[in-house]
């Protein structure tokens, strides 16, 4: 029997070659359909400080991971719908977050995520990179 073609898979995925993020001056943003947001000065492994804007609960989780520490967030400490997204979406902009694997018993026994920030990450309230 003869394979079956899929035309969707050679043109591409939709919004293919779409940018998820893009200022003209420099700052990484999550495009949202809301203005504003809260800016952050992010330090990245080599040093060098960046500046991103972030909303909701992409927002929501990089506070969660800066008052966790060292110790990390688990989606059982800190609930959250889709903590693997919002983790995603950071990672997307340069933050720096280790994801690691950790396993748990009980009636529903197996393993989840610990997330655990390692850029240095502080509120921009000065709105700029210095």
């Amino acid at each position: 029997m003869a394979a079956k073609r899929n035309p969707g898979a050679l043109a591409g995925a939709t919004g293919a070659g779409t940018p998820i993020h893009a200022t003209a001056d420099g700052t990484r943003n999550i495009a949202r359909k809301s203005r504003g947001g809260t800016p952050y000065r992010i330090t990245s492994g080599n040093g060098d400080p960046f500046r991103i804007v972030v909303t909701g609960r992409d927002r929501w989780a990089l506070e969660q991971l800066r008052k966790a520490g060292a110790q990390g967030c688990t989606p059982f400490k800190n609930p959250a719908p889709r903590w693997s997204a919002y983790v995603f979406n950071l990672r997307e902009l340069g933050v720096r977050i280790e994801t690691i694997t950790e396993l748990h018993g009980g009636e529903f026994s197996g393993h989840h995520a610990r997330y655990v920030l390692r850029s240095g990450v502080s509120p921009d309230w000065k709105g700029g990179a210095e």
